[in-house]
């Protein structure tokens, strides 16, 4: 043989069994959905259908087997997922991802994420925390069970899925308010744009009707923009890692009284637009054991459906668009730099230690400062702490409220009683709720805590040395809006304005266009009877109420100084 070719030989042989290696050690080998397992964790026998979709269907004697099969299923579809989410709750991706997320963790970590999630926790009622409790204990015992063949990105991070428990789930609840809360991102570019061009021009861009008239608290905004920066690309880095960015989210629900139905029953449809992700946000299972008998879709990692039907109601999320966060800046004391002025009194800030653990096993510890609104958001910024410029933040995220226990309520509710008592403590984030019931009643909530202010519509943030601006509590539940069978038949929520001008409270400046809403209003009169599969047509439809207004205006301009490409986008729209 001739040597080149030994070489040969040896080089495929080389490669190849490189190859077996590196495969043998990035599989693991995909579930079983067949067969029995046997849990001795469980009190009795739990069957487990998964349909052709992948759906899986659990069926318990007891709750408590119930959930944990849940919790066992979950991690079996959606560790690694799982996993980022529990690392972000706990503020801890710069232990897994490099010591470059440390300013990520410090943001969760100032936006107080897992601190309020502890507080949550120990509000829930116990029947009901036990039922996260079991979620949590399947998902850990999947991990140690599958501890030696865990999934490729566990191998490739070198890293071990963290163990959950309650606080991670509710931490998880309150990441998604900190992700769906629209108001103060657009504080600080309205901020921002004060400073570089003055109130008057900030003023001139956003014109508005009576209630969206914009108002400029009175205070310096000058130096701002370093704070205004650092939070908002902490922020983008954020939704990065998460496949939370997007060009545009939303979300769509209508619902139609049984009088306008085929059926005669009612027919509810939602369609939340969170942004795509791989694996998806949503998880989709049906569970019937004890309380429960329920079917919708879950975000991975809670437990019960957040959207869904039992066998007496069905019910669907809008985000209400409620302007639930307000920045203020903080006057120093010259003399000494650890207080501020709030109602004529120095006041001392709180301070808290939290420790880091980073990739590298250099732990940091940081130190995270509280004022009488809120944590001070401006400490983020490594080259403004100890500065003159300090930003605090009022968010009802902060607030200690009961969706855990609603979400409960909701999925075993008989009737619209029933309903309107579970929501009440539903605070964040604030969602519009509509609700269809067998009977054929149908209805629409807001669930949500609207903080009560001085001033409702301040563009940038306030002064923290006035008391006036300070929160003075919630809008009580019973003078929130609602409708409950409306002579129309049908209830349209697209994330649009749902209060009308005489509304004594300040909700939100912040409504989506009311394009979408109208569209859906147009297609549900078009006929009196509908069916479900009117519903889904409704759902697929793609014209645009805003395009149709504006289109005409865009296809008016000058042609001929037209670049190529524009023009090429001009002939797209021009054939819409």
């Amino acid at each position: 043989m001739k040597k080149s070719t030994k070489w040969i030989l040896f080089l495929l042989f080389t490669i190849s069994f490189s190859l077996g290696v590196f495969l043998k050690w990035i599989y693991s080998p995909l579930p079983t959905y067949s067969g029995e397992i046997a849990l001795p964790t469980i009190q009795k026998e739990v069957e487990v259908y998964t349909d052709t979709y992948g759906v899986p269907h659990i069926f318990a004697e007891n709750e408590k087997d119930l959930f944990f099969v849940a919790g066992y299923i979950a991690a079996r579809e959606r560790l690694f997922q799982l996993s980022m989410v529990a690392l972000a709750v706990k503020g801890e991706l710069a232990s897994i991802l490099g010591d470059s997320y440390i300013k990520t963790d410090v943001y969760l970590r100032t936006w107080r994420i897992e601190k309020v999630a502890v507080q949550l926790v120990k509000a829930m009622d116990p029947k009901n925390k036990i039922i996260f409790e079991s979620f949590c204990e399947g998902i850990n015992y999947w991990i140690k069970e599958s501890e030696n063949d865990l999934p490729v990105e566990f191998k490739i991070l070198g890293m071990e899925p963290l163990l959950w428990d309650p606080v991670i789930v509710a931490g998880y609840t309150r990441m998604m308010a900190h992700e769906m809360s629209g108001s103060w991102k657009p504080e600080i570019v309205f901020g921002a744009i004060a400073e570089y061009f003055g109130e008057g021009k900030l003023l001139e861009l956003i014109p508005g009707g009576e209630y969206d008239i914009p108002s400029i608290a009175k205070i310096s905004n000058q130096g701002m923009t370093p704070v205004y920066t650092e939070v908002l690309g902490q922020e983008m880095l954020l939704r990065n890692l998460f496949g939370d960015f997007s060009a545009d989210i939303g979300s769509n629900s209508w619902v139609v009284s049984g009088q306008r139905t085929k059926t005669g029953k009612p027919l509810l449809a939602n369609d939340p637009h969170l942004a795509f992700s791989q694996p998806p946000r949503w998880y989709e299972i049906y569970l019937k054991g004890g309380r429960f008998n329920v079917s919708g879709f879950c975000l991975a990692g809670i437990p019960i459906p957040v959207i869904g039907q039992n066998q007496n109601t069905a019910w669907g999320f809008t985000n209400s668009m409620v302007d639930d966060l307000d920045f203020f800046i903080e006057k120093l004391n010259p003399a000494n730099k650890d207080q501020y002025l709030h109602d004529g009194k120095w006041k001392s800030f709180l301070k808290e230690k939290e420790v880091i653990p980073l990739k590298s096993g250099k732990d940091t510890t940081i130190v995270v400062r509280t004022s009488v609104h809120g944590p001070v958001i401006s400490d983020i910024h490594p080259l403004l702490k100890g500065g003159d410029k300090v930003v605090s933040m009022s968010w009802t995220g902060h607030w200690i409220t009961k969706e855990m226990d609603a979400w409960i309520s909701m999925t075993t509710m008989k009737n619209w009683s029933d309903f309107s008592s579970a929501i009440k403590n539903f605070g964040v984030p604030g969602q519009n709720i509509v609700y269809a019931d067998v009977e054929g009643n149908i209805g629409w909530r807001p669930a949500v805590y609207v903080p009560i202010r001085k001033e409702g519509y301040s563009l940038i943030p306030r002064p923290g040395y006035l008391k006036g601006y300070d929160w003075a509590g919630k809008i009580p539940y019973g003078k929130m809006p609602y409708l409950y069978n409306p002579s129309s038949g049908f209830i349209v929520t697209a994330n649009n304005k749902t209060i009308g001008e005489g509304f004594p409270y300040y909700i939100s400046g912040l409504w989506a266009d009311p394009s979408r809403a109208a569209r859906i209003n147009k297609l549900v009169e078009e006929k009196w009877t509908h069916t479900s599969k009117d519903m889904e047509l409704i759902q697929l439809d793609y014209i645009s109420n805003f395009a149709l207004e504006v289109l005409p205006k865009i296809l008016a301009v000058n042609q001929e100084g037209l670049t190529e490409n524009q023009k090429v986008t001009y002939n797209h729209l021009k054939e819409w």
